[in-house]
């Protein structure tokens, strides 16, 4: 599978200009230097490492990958438990979890992907279905961890099965019409996930582009009809260990188990698919369901929809429509002819020539701010921050990040993937859906909390604060040319400017090298400090 995808890459790098030199540079199997690694970590991780930075450009990128895709999953629920176990409060434990293996697990490249994941299949904890429900938020988390690199059949169908997205967009427990009390099923999953988990609203050609009728008008997915029939499909299903029926819970439905169907509590009479098929009376919720799930999943949408979303939650907020098409493409067909292999799916976008050499054939619309959470995860995994305890006690980030791990205010995500910022790029036509988090407060809020977990040092932190590693820096502190460059590598993928470059330079000299650690200590924080705020930290290329 990974070796047909990388042929079908390697073959169409010619879509994309690329300057005299650069060609041995899109795909691994030659030495890479350092920037360029770092600049692939930090589409691939949550953030570079020195150590893995080095081991890019010893292997290249597609050992790299092939490497991770091979990795075993690291899973949430067991640390979690752990952490439950010495006492700490269960949404406390959650967090820890999650900082712990986003910072530190070896299977960076799945973990990444599950974040994306997490955005796109969102459950969050803000709502109040969830908010006590720490055990199965971690379970949910675990299931797009070890799906991440599965298929998108398999996937699409355990979201649908999972007791936190039963609570959270209502179908657990949802039951079957009854025309005598006037019970009609529940339409909340049964209209998300096509509007947000497969097709979207509007019918699509392969390359993102939209479908439109004679009038020039954009053409509906799906309408009222489809939903009431989907929701009529998934009915009957609630907690997974009951043996009777019920919405309500206790202490015995905190498990990870997929949902129970019940016969008796399913609509059982026959409904018309998307694609105008009919699924028969008198089938079983589990035939219902799968019938369902097929005709999403074979919808010619889904390759172009999934596509997009993962590109930009990975790489460019504007993918050009043949970005888009090459990888649903390969959604359509994996090389060795299936179709929805989310592996194939995620190696093509990070090999595409478009996530390679993108920012230098195209610099004013290629990229993305990041997200402010993986603007703290690539400090906090720059600089191997870790706390006296062995507990990353990072906490809820919401106040200050604008963002929690499964933390969204709604089910449409932190942000909008259609969200366009007010001004220039609106008004180029340009999407830009990070900045729907950054206004004013919220970047000083940002900023503020950076400097302070630069800041700070570990006779000072508590013993669950995690504390970032500078004795690198310190040691190369009397010479500050040398630490901005191994900084400009570290944080900033070699693309520091020189205009950033002065400033932190002018900066770090405000402080003279006095000989002793403190000094050096102080002039490495500054360095950091004014890397980490500035606006080329906050923006991936």
């Amino acid at each position: 599978m990974w070796q047909s995808v990388a042929t079908r890459i390697m073959t169409g790098t010619a879509a994309i200009a690329a300057p005299a030199g650069a060609a041995d540079k899109v795909l691994g199997g030659t030495l890479l230097d350092r920037g360029a690694s770092a600049r692939f970590l930090t589409q691939t991780t949550f953030g570079p490492t020195r150590s893995e930075i080095d081991r890019v450009a010893l292997i290249g990128r597609d050992l790299w990958l092939l490497e991770q895709l091979g990795k075993t999953p690291t899973l949430h629920l067991p640390r979690y438990q752990a952490l439950l176990a010495q006492s700490a409060s269960a949404a406390d434990a959650r967090y820890a979890a999650w900082w712990e293996i986003s910072l530190t697990a070896p299977d960076q490249l799945r973990q990444r992907v599950a974040f994306a994941l997490s955005e796109i299949f969102v459950v969050s904890d803000a709502d109040t279905t969830l908010n006590d429900r720490p055990m199965q938020v971690t379970a949910y988390y675990d299931l797009l961890v070890r799906n991440a690199f599965g298929n998108y059949r398999s996937l699409i169908e355990q979201v649908a099965l999972s007791q936190a997205m039963g609570l959270y967009l209502s179908h657990l427990g949802n039951d079957k019409p009854d025309p005598v009390s006037g019970r009609r099923p529940d339409e909340n999953f049964a209209r998300e996930v096509m509007q947000l988990f497969s097709i979207g609203l509007w019918q699509l050609n392969r390359d993102g582009s939209p479908i439109l009728d004679a009038k020039g008008e954009q053409i509906p997915t799906y309408d009222q009809e489809v939903i009431e029939s989907y929701a009529r499909i998934y009915t009957g299903w609630t907690w997974a260990h009951r043996t009777t029926w019920g919405r309500g819970s206790s202490v015995a439905d905190e498990t990870d188990a997929p949902m129970k169907a019940f016969p008796d509590h399913h609509d059982s009479g026959s409904k018309v698919l998307i694609d105008g098929s009919l699924v028969p009376a008198g089938q079983t919720p589990e035939q219902d369901l799968k019938a369902a799930l097929d005709s999403l999943f074979n919808h010619a949408n889904v390759p172009p929809f999934v596509a997009r979303q993962l590109i930009i939650k990975l790489i460019t907020s504007n993918p050009s429509p043949a970005f888009i098409d090459r990888i649903a493409r390969v959604f359509e067909n994996n090389g060795l002819g299936v179709r929805g292999d989310l592996g194939a799916v995620v190696t093509a976008i990070f090999l595409d020539p478009e996530a390679r050499l993108g920012f230098l054939s195209d610099q004013t619309v290629y990229g993305k701010l990041k997200e402010p959470l993986l603007r703290l995860s690539q400090l906090l995994r720059a600089f191997e921050a870790s706390s006296r305890s062995g507990i990353y006690g990072v906490g809820r980030t919401q106040a200050a990040y604008a963002q929690a791990p499964l933390g969204a205010n709604s089910v449409f995500n932190f942000f909008s993937p259609q969200f366009q910022q007010p001004g220039p790029i609106k008004n180029a036509g340009y999407y830009s859906p990070e900045f729907q988090l950054q206004t004013e407060t919220q970047g000083v809020l940002i900023v503020d909390n950076l400097g302070k977990r630069i800041a700070l040092i570990s006779a000072t932190a508590g013993d669950n604060d995690p504390v970032l590693d500078l004795s690198s820096l310190v040691a190369e502190a009397a010479d500050s040319s040398a630490m901005l460059d191994d900084l400009n590598v570290l944080m900033l993928g070699g693309s520091m400017s020189t205009s950033l470059r002065d400033i932190a330079a002018r900066a770090i000299a405000l402080t003279p090298d006095a000989g002793d650690e403190a000094s050096r200590l102080k002039r490495a924080q500054i360095a950091v400090t004014v890397i980490a705020v500035s606006p080329e930290y906050a923006v991936q290329r």
